[in-house]
């Protein structure tokens, strides 16, 4: 770790030498120091039609210096564009015309709407607030498709962000030229008196020869991105326009699939229908309200099928429109991948009780029902950023039916529940530095005596976080920032009982010395917190350092996503990069990290090299290398050295035991994706020190046998050999080497194959055809099972496999000391004959298809049509061996369950 430091140090040197340094940042002005434009009243009619004829666009200015950022950073463009700005009261036009020596080549796959493609496009970026950090992107594509996005934290985009907007495109013999209008009732920036300077930005991509031109270079060597932003001169907006929009839908929804003799809670068949609206509503000029009462999200793609074998949960992205849009203003990431104190899919989330165990059927909502939400976003001009939501769900209740006595029972599957977040964040030195802070609130209505008494009642969290950008003028290069964020639970004794002994703590592992479980809790609080120092933007190399730790109370599952434990952690990352073509590479990319995770235990005894060896829990080197050649194929290295350490998860809130060292590669070799067929392989092996491995390889065939048609197949195959796979935790209290009970674990040999499918077509820019369809056979056998020895080793013994005798009905293990029988495992712990545990055999062959196809019509602009169909297949059997003309069958003969949707909704804006 010195050593790493060390290189950092000096790879960085101090800042102030470095914001010197030749290369550090590439020019992105003119001859006066900055990248002006002029916008003109508009003076005549402008019809949008993608030719820029009108006698009007000539009183306007063109912009015609285009640089390139590639392949060449820094030449200029290869082609000449002009492009001319007009406004009036309500809106901002752009006229721009792309010359082309060669027409025939201009690429124009037609995708839908917000999709990325191959094909030339002309961008248009406004920052209306000239804040530095925010603002709007639109895009318009050779075939004319539309794409938006809202930019913020300078280089981040909300691609969710959907403005109402005309554009229109024409070809001709030299080049293309394209037409926007852009209502600015869209985009929020403070009316005043006088002339105004908005930051502005235009880019143009030419597939033909992979050229992309900025009139303000965005560089690939210097940070930022609204920061970087030319000057768009002239406009004068003296009032701002009325925003309200109105999106009524109504809905159809048919439902089929397997029915059961004698279930009264489905024959067959199920078919209903349900309305609700989106409202958005101008808070002035720079705050919108956004409300959305009795939402559906049918027509959002459905979640891919998981095996989840690990001891912590599966993160799911956020797919719902409401949820989805805006959601950068509440954002508030915690250390480690995607975890996070605002989590929205918790709003709505499948409920999570269950029925009473002596029933016989059973009838639960598949999701909550969301009464209504609304959210309130906005920034103002003086940089402070605000964001509001609250969420109502109601109190679902499922339904039990007992045969024998045809009695049913209500029960309550989901509380009825409130949540609430409130985000702020202030910039200061335009953007360049900023401060903010989150609360979120989670409220369950949970009965009391009931049976779902294992959720907390309510979870809060309060966050600060900061960020300092600097580096000489108009620079980010260097940038200290941070955050805080400290959790509550509150509820019965039964649910921090639950809290205490899930994934996220293991309160109850018997050698932990600074917790344990406490069965009269009924709160529990815990801190988060990180602090890195980034070089950002440097001709070769940048890196970064960071300390952090999250303490053993922190749980923010309940609002959040927290999929981790305690650990205090330190790590270092160093990247070089060259963006000059060579002889063999275009460009390329190294960046090695180092990090380190321990457990607080190494505070028992701070000063003691061995204490923070024992409290060693993860972390290792790991390079990621990306080549791109002269010929546009890539290829990525990644390779992957953890050493051994000591876990305190595997056991599943067991003692600690060792992780074995493990040494991995990943290599990705990709085409030219601008071909009509590119391809993708991918090989990624994982070999364990003290036995197993994990091979994963899969290839992706990308096929586009017309401009409108994109084909996708991507099958995976994962081999995987596992000589630790957790079984179960017995109540023997007899077991002294692991204090009292026995952990049981097992060779499991898991073999995966998946092959995810999608079509899309776009039958014009606003109709178009989606398709996905995900196969899924994984098969794991737990060949032999086993205990572990003792604590802080990776010694097992295991147990031999018997044959099982009934007799009396008492199974014995004969021959051995497990044995199976109806899919139930025995175990002979002590080998005196009598079996003494019991589990459900472990072996698996889940077979799973789910697939969702979507027919899009923007039958007028922001008004939509939705015809969905959605299929889902499942079987699961306890073979363990992988077949795979035996699983594809069952798999194909497994009842389907199909959904069909037809959802109307309608754009109204006044």
């Amino acid at each position: 770790m010195p050593a790493c430091l060390v290189l950092l140090c000096a790879a960085f040197g101090s800042p102030a030498l470095a914001a010197q340094e030749p290369g550090d940042g590439a020019s992105h002005a003119d001859e006066s120091g900055e990248r002006r434009a002029e916008a003109v009243l508009r003076n005549g009619p402008i019809r949008i039609d993608g030719r820029v004829d009108e006698p009007a666009w000539s009183a306007a200015t063109p912009v015609t210096r285009f640089v390139q950022r590639e392949p060449v950073e820094g030449a200029d463009a290869e082609e000449h564009t002009e492009v001319r700005v007009l406004y009036d009261a309500n809106a901002l036009y752009v006229g721009v015309i792309m010359h082309d020596k060669d027409p025939s080549r201009i690429g124009d796959q037609l995708v839908r709407r917000d999709e990325q493609g191959q094909y030339d496009y002309f961008e248009l970026s406004l920052d209306p607030n000239s804040d530095r950090r925010t603002g709007y992107r639109f895009r318009i594509s050779a075939a004319g498709v539309q794409r938006d996005v809202y930019l913020y934290n300078d280089v981040s985009e909300d691609r969710a962000w959907d403005a109402v907007w005309q554009s229109a495109v024409h070809r001709d013999s030299t080049g293309w030229s394209a037409e926007l209008r852009i209502p600015v009732s869209q985009l929020r920036y403070e009316a005043r008196d006088g002339v105004q300077a908005w930051g502005v930005n235009f880019s143009r991509k030419r597939l033909a020869s992979n050229e992309l031109t900025y009139f303000a270079l965005e560089s690939r060597v210097s940070h930022g991105v609204v920061s970087v932003f030319g000057t768009l001169d002239g406009l004068q907006f003296t009032r701002s326009p009325r925003r309200i929009e109105f999106r009524p839908y109504v809905l159809t929804r048919a439902e089929t699939g397997p029915s059961v003799a004698g279930d009264p809670f489905f024959d067959g068949s199920e078919l209903g229908m349900r309305a609700g609206l989106d409202l958005r509503y101008g808070l002035g000029a720079s705050f919108t309200l956004d409300a959305t009462f009795n939402p559906d999200f049918g027509q959002v793609e459905v979640d891919p099928a998981v095996i989840n074998l690990t001891a912590f949960e599966v993160f799911f992205p956020e797919r719902r429109p409401f949820f989805v849009e805006d959601a950068q203003i509440f954002e508030f990431d915690l250390s480690g991948r995607q975890n996070q104190l605002y989590y929205s899919r918790r709003i709505g989330r499948e409920p999570e009780g269950s029925s009473p165990s002596d029933f016989d059927f059973e009838a639960i909502p598949t999701e909550t029902t969301i009464l209504t939400a609304a959210k309130v976003t906005g920034r103002t001009s003086k940089g402070l950023s605000l964001g509001a939501l609250a969420a109502f769900t109601a109190e679902e209740k499922g339904q039990a039916f007992d045969s024998a006595s045809s009695q049913t029972v209500d029960f309550v599957a989901q509380p009825a529940s409130q949540f609430s977040v409130l985000r702020a964040r202030q910039d200061f030195r335009g953007g360049a530095s900023l401060v903010g802070a989150i609360v979120t609130g989670m409220h369950r209505n949970v009965p009391p005596l009931s049976s779902l008494d294992f959720l907390p009642s309510s979870a809060f969290s309060v966050g600060v976080d900061f960020e300092h950008n600097w580096g000489g003028s108009n620079a980010r290069n260097w940038k200290i920032w941070g955050f805080a964020g400290e959790t509550w639970v509150n509820g019965s004794t039964t649910a921090l009982l639950d809290v205490q002994t899930s994934s996220t703590h293991f309160f109850q592992r018997p050698d932990a010395t600074r917790f344990s479980v406490d069965s009269t809790l009924t709160s529990l609080s815990g801190l988060n917190w990180q602090v890195q120092f980034d070089r950002l933007s440097a001709r070769h190399w940048t890196g970064a350092v960071w300390l952090g730790q999250s303490t053993p109370g922190f749980e923010a599952g309940d609002f959040g996503f927290w999929r981790g434990n305690e650990r205090i952690n330190f790590g270092v990352r160093l990247g070089y990069q060259e963006i000059s073509p060579g002889s063999l590479f275009r460009n390329y990319q190294i960046t090695v990290r180092n990090f380190y995770n321990f457990r607080h235990e190494a505070l028992d005894d701070p000063f003691s090299l061995n204490s923070w060896k024992h409290a060693y829990k993860g972390g290792g080197v790991f390079t990621d290398a990306n080549f791109q050649f002269l010929n546009y194929w890539n290829l990525n290295l990644d390779i992957r050295l953890r050493p051994e350490s000591l876990s305190d998860t595997e056991a599943r809130g067991g003692p600690l035991m060792t992780d074995p060292a493990s040494n991995g590669i990943e290599a990705r070799l990709a085409t030219d994706r601008r071909q009509p067929l590119a391809l993708v392989g991918r090989v990624d092996y994982n070999k364990r020190s003290l036995g197993g491995y994990r091979l994963r390889t899969g290839v992706e065939v990308l096929l586009r046998p017309a401009a409108n048609w994109e084909l996708s197949f991507q099958p995976t195959y994962i081999r995987d050999k596992d000589p630790a796979q957790y079984v179960e935790t017995t109540q023997d209290v007899g077991y002294e080497p692991t204090f009292g009970r026995r952990y049981l674990f097992a060779d499991l040999n898991r073999t995966s194959l998946v092959a995810e499918t999608r079509l899309n077509i776009a039958f014009n820019n606003r109709l178009t055809f989606q398709f996905f369809a995900q196969p899924l056979l994984d098969t794991g056998d737990y060949v032999i099972y086993k205990q572990l020895e003792e604590s802080e080793t990776f010694d097992f013994e295991d147990f031999t496999e018997g044959r099982a005798v009934v007799d009396d009905g008492t199974v014995t293990c004969v021959g051995g000391t497990t044995c199976v029988i109806d899919g139930e495992r025995f175990v002979d712990l002590d080998g005196n004959g009598t079996t003494d545990f019991a589990f459900k055999d472990q072996s698996f062959n889940v077979r799973s298809l789910r697939m969702n196809a979507v027919l899009r019509w923007e039958y007028r602009p922001g008004s939509t049509i939705f015809l969905v169909w959605q299929q889902n297949r499942s079987d699961e059997v306890g073979i363990g061996d992988f077949d795979f003309g035996r699983d594809a069958r069952a798999l194909f003969d497994a009842a389907a369950e199909n959904v069909f949707i037809l959802k109307v909704n309608y754009w109204l804006g006044l």
